[in-house]
């Protein structure tokens, strides 16, 4: 099963043929980018379904190379050189929670597969055949198809198909270092734990540096761009020098709420919307006295919370979900991935105020855990908050922030957290900050997901009724 079928609801093969005739077109030029099309003549052009058009549009929007309007147009456009790298070390921050969560779920099967992948890897490096590129992804894309945490999976799978297909021409990868990586990829099956998975990812990032290096020619080295993506080059925890601007970003990651968005929420959260029931996306607009183009966003970005679903052949039926503990860990595993990529990319920028305002929320975490305060929890998303704050990568940043939003709106009460001492993450934390150690504070991250794992069998075992 692929990463598409898997982690995109209702995704049939004919909708999979209609994305990839559409994402020809705008890459070989067929559509022009930076002019409006109207949607209604573009599904004629295709000989498609309206529906299936705007579900394709949807995506590619996803993507970040297709921007919707409130009048059934589209733009089409590539990324800048900034936001394809930054939307990079989002893939390469992503990768490593991906191979976290599937090593635990790994087959025998799949460690002949992995074989298969790391040979092909290593034999078109060797030779320097132009099958290079197509290898490097399939060694990306084998975890992605593996992992069970849905949340991890779709991100990960739109930050690849971003730095394949975002820019034109594509950058091809060609660096031939790849050795360490496939070897690393191969144990990581072979000897499926935690440290493995996250030893092996740090691999990873290193030869994605090298592949940003290679980037910086072909985006023609002279731009702010071009040396805003050398920068990021020295590793993964090295802020660009102007990252990229927020229109650049997925909608997602910048968007900002408004009151339609808070009334809206408030009907899925209170009731007025019931769980496990479909609604017509008029009906709901008519609710709110607002337009259904009006309203299509913050569905969408319901649906990226786990709150509604929707499918692509019906995408004015709205179901209103009912979050379960899977779809909470699954976000939780997201937001402490993404906890330790901004930490990594933090650290580094600080300034004086910045120190001290991490100082002070670790502070106050070492006080309120001694005493089981009940606002330990709230001081321990404010952390993540502030990593996010901090970080000039704004797709991380967004990410985050995102995910957060995901645990606070799974259930109707936050699970409390209850690792009360964290020590070891706090020093570890401290010396980070103080020393500007991307390293160091990689370290303090996965301390913390120590504790987050412990966190999530404690909260299974708490509301699945099988706590001793």
């Amino acid at each position: 099963m692929t990463a598409v079928a898997r982690f995109d609801g209702g995704w049939t093969p004919q909708l999979d043929q209609a994305y990839r005739d559409v994402l020809g077109a705008v890459r070989d030029g067929s559509l022009g980018q930076d002019v409006t099309h109207d949607e209604l003549a573009l599904s004629g052009r295709f000989g498609l379904d309206p529906v299936v058009l705007h579900a394709v549009l949807e995506r590619l929007s996803d993507v970040g190379i297709a921007v919707l309007d409130d009048h059934a147009a589209v733009r089409f456009r590539s990324l800048s050189p900034a936001a394809w790298v930054d939307n990079g070390w989002l893939l390469v921050g992503l990768v490593e929670g991906v191979m976290r969560s599937a090593v635990p779920v790994l087959t025998a099967a799949d460690l002949v597969e992995q074989g298969r992948v790391a040979e092909a890897l290593r034999r078109s490096a060797h030779l320097r055949t132009p099958e290079l590129d197509q290898a490097f992804w399939a060694s990306i894309t084998f975890w992605i198809d593996r992992t069970p945490n849905v949340s991890l999976g779709r991100l990960a799978a739109r930050a690849v198909e971003r730095a394949r297909f975002g820019v034109t021409p594509t950058i091809p990868f060609r660096s031939t270092e790849v050795d360490t990586w496939a070897a690393a990829a191969e144990q990581a099956v072979r000897y499926p734990g935690v440290r493995s998975a996250e030893r092996a990812a740090h691999v990873l990032a290193r030869l994605w540096g090298e592949h940003v290096d290679a980037a910086v020619a072909a985006f023609g080295g002279a731009s702010d761009d071009a040396s805003s993506a050398s920068s990021a080059s020295a590793s993964a925890s090295t802020a660009p020098s102007a990252p990229s601007a927020p229109a650049d970003s997925p909608s997602w990651a910048v968007w900002t709420p408004d009151d339609l968005w808070w009334d809206l929420l408030a009907m899925v959260r209170d009731g007025t919307l019931e769980r496990d029931r479909t609604y017509r996306a008029s009906a709901i607009a008519a609710r709110l006295r607002q337009s259904v183009r009006r309203l299509v966003p913050m569905v969408r970005r319901l649906e990226l919370l786990g709150l509604v679903e929707t499918r692509p052949d019906d995408p004015e039926g709205i179901r209103i979900t009912r979050p379960d503990l899977q779809h909470w860990t699954d976000s939780l595993q997201l937001a402490s991935t993404l906890v330790e990529a901004c930490a990594r990319w933090s650290v580094p920028t600080l300034d004086d105020a910045g120190r001290a305002e991490l100082h002070g929320v670790i502070d106050r975490l070492r006080r309120q855990g001694r005493i089981r305060d009940y606002g330990y929890t709230m001081s321990v998303v404010e952390l993540s908050r502030l990593l996010a704050d901090h970080t000039p990568n704004p797709w991380l940043a967004g990410s985050l922030r995102f995910a957060l939003s995901r645990l606070a709106f799974v259930f109707d009460e936050v699970p409390p957290f209850r690792r009360w001492d964290i020590e070891d993450v706090l020093t570890q934390l401290e010396d980070a900050i103080d020393r500007g150690d991307p390293d160091r504070a990689a370290d303090a991250a996965h301390a913390l997901n120590v504790h987050y794992d412990a966190h999530i069998v404690d909260v299974v075992a708490r509301l699945s009724g099988t706590e001793s």
